[in-house]
């Protein structure tokens, strides 16, 4: 064989090993929600039917599989946790730490956005809608749903990447 035969060999080999790892590397690209987002009061509207916020952090952490929340905030009653780990394939996936919802399911509508139904029961109690900013800094979480004490609530909060 020529050198220049062998090259070319040796070239499509590396293409044919290297082309596989490219597809997996696009399809594992990091959500953009990853990170630790703070809220903006001042820029959020807060639904009255809810106890009044005075901080939250959710921190999402990328898994094998998608996404963990893990959401920390305190309002009027106190401190409250609420976390799950979920996937964007639709499916209901368990919540704790809410007595609003016990399930999630999580689809994509964008690159930058998530659309999640709130489940109670079996029974799709609300909506959630989170979007982050084209340039990555601040994300908007936008509620409808029916709490725990059967008001209507719809927020919109805002948070800024930490």
């Amino acid at each position: 064989m020529t050198n220049h035969i062998r090259f070319f060999a040796f070239a499509l080999l590396n293409v044919s090993l290297l082309l596989p790892l490219a597809v997996i590397g696009a399809n594992m690209a990091v959500d953009p929600a990853v990170g630790t987002w703070t809220l903006d009061l001042a820029k959020s509207k807060l639904d009255p039917n809810e106890p009044a916020l005075k901080s939250s952090v959710r921190t999402y952490t990328a898994t094998p599989d998608g996404l963990k929340v893990a959401i920390h905030s305190v309002d009027a009653d106190g401190a409250h946790d609420t976390s799950s780990t979920f996937s964007y394939d639709g499916k209901p996936h368990p919540v704790s730490g809410t007595t609003d919802y016990d399930m999630i399911a999580v689809t994509r509508a964008g690159t930058n956005e998530s659309k999640t139904d709130l489940i109670k029961s079996d029974k799709v109690i609300g909506h959630l809608t989170r979007v982050v900013s084209k340039d990555g800094k601040t994300m908007t979480v936008t509620v409808d749903e029916t709490n725990a004490k059967g008001a209507k609530v719809h927020e919109v909060t805002v948070y800024a990447r930490q």
